[in-house]
């Protein structure tokens, strides 16, 4: 700041000399204002003359440096050039006492040779010598502030300073000779040069306020480095000057922003606190200033206020977070903003390991979806990326940001939806793609799930070219450990499947039907049924060769993928389509193990038998017991009700009216896959109240191979017949009088006796028994039927259908077993078969059932007391193998079971006549 206080007595001492060469300078401006050049030129020499010719020397001074200098004018401006000497230069505009007392080591002697300085300069300004101004600032710039001598440089600083304040108002004119030397002491090694580098540019700028705009940018380059500075003293000048030239800039409407903008981008980048204390406080000085929007130059530093957000520093971070507040709120209000360029800082941001900056950049991202002035329209081209950032936030740790981040991420499914505006959908499908492969997070892959939905029905004629390439990843969901990904995948799918004609969607209610099946002419439903075409067998086919080549996810996810697509599609569609699908009319392909698929040769896909055989279970246990498929089962019981006028003969008038209803078509259709597996079949039968055909299949079940699994299924069905789902079937077995009572009870006797002494044989034989009571009571003679249907019915074809397929089955065991090469060890389970036999002569009991290639048979009740036990024999049935007796032999017993499959007390309970329980399936 500006010298004062100095003593009276001492400036009285140190000023005589001063003023007597001021009163010289006056005298000789005025004589070269009126005298001609040639004049001017003697009266100078004449007053350089009655100077002293030599000036003493300072003490640390080497005395052949103290030579004598002639005073001309040449001579003078040719001194300024010389190096810095810490003697006295004759020949300086500056008196020599002046010169020593400013290099002084003594503080109060520097300030009054500054006071002597800034009066000198007052003198040469109010004669408008310009010449001598410029000369004193050359001494004071290059004699004493390039100095080596510390004290000279604070002399040079102090002297500069003291310039600037006897010029005032006219100091504009020489800043170009004043700033430099100013600016270069801020890199001096010493601190308190520094400070007085400070101190001098402080009393600079306050004289010369706007006129030093012209030089911001090196003085702004000067506070980063006072402001980092080590030294306290130093940065509190630095504070000071901070908040003059701000205010100087403030009240100035000269100010370059795009000249500082350079200098701004390369500073925002440091880490250093002091530095982004400065450069914050710029920012939002320069944005209240109201000539300059800063908003037109946010996306130049709006990276470098985010990474302020993680500075250590509260306080930066609290500065740092209210001008991005204050920002945000100008962004709101903007009618005209670039989105583009702070997308990409955003978008960056969301990636940031900083929870303050993540919620931050969603905070940004959400209120641009919600600009009031671009309607969404103008992030268009930027959805993509967006979209990446809000899903990778959906999995954070934080709960707040998911939950931010998934009202953004909604926010933007609306807008998206609800734009009329074109977009291109290939980079958000990609997006979308990799968060479902690479994220195991749930709710992330709901999100993108919903988002695929979406586009689906906003644009489901451009989808169509990237379902090649979606459709696997959305399958790879339907393996996902959570429910609600694979309902959703499940949901996606079911859209993929139907078009819009078809479909509705009403928020989050899933999907509506819009209109009932046709009724169809007479004959199943074939792969050509309107319900969905071409892209709704693609779906199922996919679904089955998931389940082919993964029969954990059939076991763990079949139920459920199944069910939920009979809801959000047909029950009947998916249910016959799949029927058609798993086993066309002309047959299967292929018998392999693995349930691979194999095409044929006209490059349709089809299944080998053990897949469709356990397809066709899965199917069967929903549609018994799933509430979805309530209405299926309802058409599947009113597709064989008997006409009025109907006889007591199975194939009397009823049969036309059974094969022309609906429910009928749909039990032709199912029973030709159903064929697959007799129980399926059996109970699918009992369902549509088809107890005629049921009769039928049990009288072929003797020709089966009955195995545990046979076994097993059947124990299941006899529980089923005890819940609501067939209660109809108990209500009609009261029925006595009914014409197809006869075969109910039949099929239900038939039922029984297959069954070993078990669980399942008790209930059912103890219902039957009631009914026979009922019939005794009531003194009602069984009607006597035909067993087998007429030939040329339907019935018939289903039967002939039914007979095609289990010899199918029988020729591909008899294949595996043969091709397993099995000599008589037991080296493969799958075909191990088991044969339990009885003491009988006659050897009479159940059927023969296998479990891969081993026989078993089981007697039909213990044996009198005195026969021999029951033994369990085990043969192979390829190769004619007996391994002897294995009730007296326990090791192989044991290794029996663990190769079966059985548990061992079923098989000794076989033997016991107990009966076999698994509770495998």
């Amino acid at each position: 700041m500006a010298p004062s206080g100095d003593q009276p007595q001492r400036r009285q001492r140190t000023s005589a000399h001063s003023r007597q060469y001021a009163q010289h300078a006056r005298q000789d401006a005025r004589r070269v204002q009126a005298a001609p050049q040639q004049q001017q030129q003697h009266q100078s020499q004449q007053r350089v003359a009655a100077a002293p010719a030599i000036a003493t020397v300072p003490s640390n001074v080497s005395s052949s440096a103290a030579t004598a200098v002639p005073a001309s004018s040449a001579a003078a401006a040719a001194a300024l050039h010389q190096p810095p000497q810490h003697a006295i230069s004759v020949e300086s505009p500056l008196p020599p006492a002046v010169q020593r007392c400013l290099g002084d080591r003594a503080y109060d002697k520097r300030k009054n040779a500054a006071l002597e300085i800034e009066a000198l300069v007052k003198s040469l300004q109010e004669t408008n010598n310009t010449a001598m101004i410029h000369s004193v600032l050359a001494v004071l710039s290059k004699d004493f502030c390039t100095s080596m001598n510390a004290n000279y440089r604070k002399g040079g600083l102090i002297g500069i300073a003291a310039t600037a304040i006897g010029l005032m108002g006219g100091t504009r004119m020489y800043l170009d000779a004043m700033l430099p030397p100013v600016l270069h002491c801020f890199d001096d090694p010493e601190a308190r040069v520094r400070y007085y580098a400070c101190e001098s540019l402080y009393n600079i700028a306050k004289v010369a306020r706007t006129s030093i705009l012209r030089f911001f940018n090196q003085i702004f380059d000067g506070l980063t480095k006072l402001f980092a500075d080590v030294d306290v003293d130093v940065k509190n000048g630095a504070n000071l000057l901070d908040r003059l030239i701000k205010d100087i800039v403030t009240e100035s409407d000269r100010f370059d922003v795009e000249q500082f903008l350079p200098l701004l981008q390369n500073y925002i980048r440091r880490t250093n606190p002091y530095i982004r204390q400065l450069l914050v406080g710029w920012i939002t000085v320069l944005d209240s200033v109201p000539d300059i929007s800063m908003i037109d130059y946010l996306p130049d530093f709006l990276d470098g206020l985010f990474n302020m957000l993680s500075d250590s520093n509260r306080e930066i971070r609290q500065a740092a977070d209210s001008a991005l507040s204050d920002f945000l709120t100008e962004v709101r209000q903007s009618t005209v903003v670039e989105f583009g360029p702070m997308v990409s800082v955003l978008v960056s941001q969301c990636h940031s390991k900083e929870r303050l900056n993540r919620l931050t950049a969603l905070t940004w991202l959400a209120e641009l979806i919600h600009h009031p002035h671009s309607g969404g329209d103008a992030l268009l081209p930027y959805h993509a990326e967006v979209l990446g950032a809000i899903m990778r936030c959906i999995s954070d740790g934080e709960a707040e940001i998911r939950r931010v981040s998934e009202q953004t991420d909604a926010d933007l499914l609306v807008m998206v939806r609800d734009t009329a505006s074109g977009f291109e959908l290939s980079p958000l499908l990609d997006t979308l793609t990799t968060e479902l492969v690479e994220k195991d997070d749930v709710q992330t892959k709901m999100a993108a799930l919903r988002w695929i939905n979406m586009l689906l029905e906003k644009r489901k004629g451009d989808m169509a070219e990237f379902i090649p390439n979606l459709l696997p990843v959305l399958l790879r969901q339907l393996s996902d450990d959570s429910d609600a990904v694979v309902i959703l995948t499940c949901q996606v799918l079911s859209r993929k499947a139907l078009s819009d004609k078809r479909r509705g969607y009403e928020g989050g209610r899933g999907w509506i039907e819009k209109r009932t099946l046709p009724r169809r002419g007479r004959g199943a439903m074939t792969a050509d049924d309107d319900e969905g075409g071409e892209q709704f067998q693609m779906v199922l086919n996919a679904i089955l060769g998931l389940f082919a080549s993964d029969r954990r996810l059939l076991e763990a996810r079949g139920s459920l993928i199944v069910r939920k697509l009979c809801v959000l599609l047909n029950a009947r569609s998916v249910y016959i389509r799949m029927a058609e699908t798993l086993s066309p009319l002309k047959g299967m392909a292929g018998t392999s193990l693995d349930g691979s698929q194999e095409r044929d040769r006209g490059g349709e896909r089809q299944y080998s038998l053990e897949f469709v055989s356990a397809m066709v279970q899965t199917l069967n246990l929903i549609l018994l017991t799933a509430p979805e498929l309530h209405g299926l089962r309802s058409t599947l019981a009113e597709g064989f009700v008997r006409s009025d006028g109907g006889g007591d003969n199975v194939n009397d008038g009823g049969e036309s009216k059974r094969a022309d209803s609906e429910g009928a078509r749909v039990f032709s259709s199912l029973f030709r896959c159903w064929c697959h597996d007799p129980v399926a079949t059996f109970s699918l039968c009992l369902l549509a109240r088809a107890y005629d055909v049921a009769f039928a299949l049990v009288k072929r079940f003797s020709s089966l191979e009955v195995t545990v699994g046979f076994l097993m299924r059947m124990d299941k069905l006899v529980q089923l017949l005890e819940s609501p789902i067939f209660v109809h079937l108990r209500l009609q077995l009261l029925d006595v009088e009914s014409p197809d009572h006869a075969h109910l009870l039949k099929s239900c006797y038939g039922i029984l006796m297959l069954l070993p002494q078990s669980d399942a044989f008790r209930i059912l034989n103890d219902r039957l028994a009631a009914v026979c009571n009922l019939r005794d009571n009531l003194g009602i003679s069984p009607k006597i039927v035909d067993d087998e249907p007429r030939p040329g019915s339907d019935t018939v074809k289903l039967l002939i259908r039914f007979d095609e397929v289990t010899e199918m089955h029988r020729r591909a065991g008899r294949e595996r077993r043969l091709g397993s090469g099995i000599t008589g060890s037991m080296s493969d389970v799958a075909d191990t078969k088991i044969v339990v036999s009885g003491g009988g002569s006659d050897n009479k009991g159940y059927d023969t059932y296998q479990r891969g290639g081993m026989q078993q048979s089981v007697p039909q009740k213990a044996n009198a007391p005195g026969q021999p036990s029951p033994s369990v024999t085990f043969g192979m049935s390829a190769g004619g193998a007996n391994l002897g007796d294995m009730t007296q032999n326990p090791p192989a017993m044991s290794e029996v079971c663990s190769r079966t499959g059985i548990a061992r007390g079923a098989a000794i309970g076989v033997v016991d006549g107990k009966g076999v329980r698994d509770s495998r399936s």
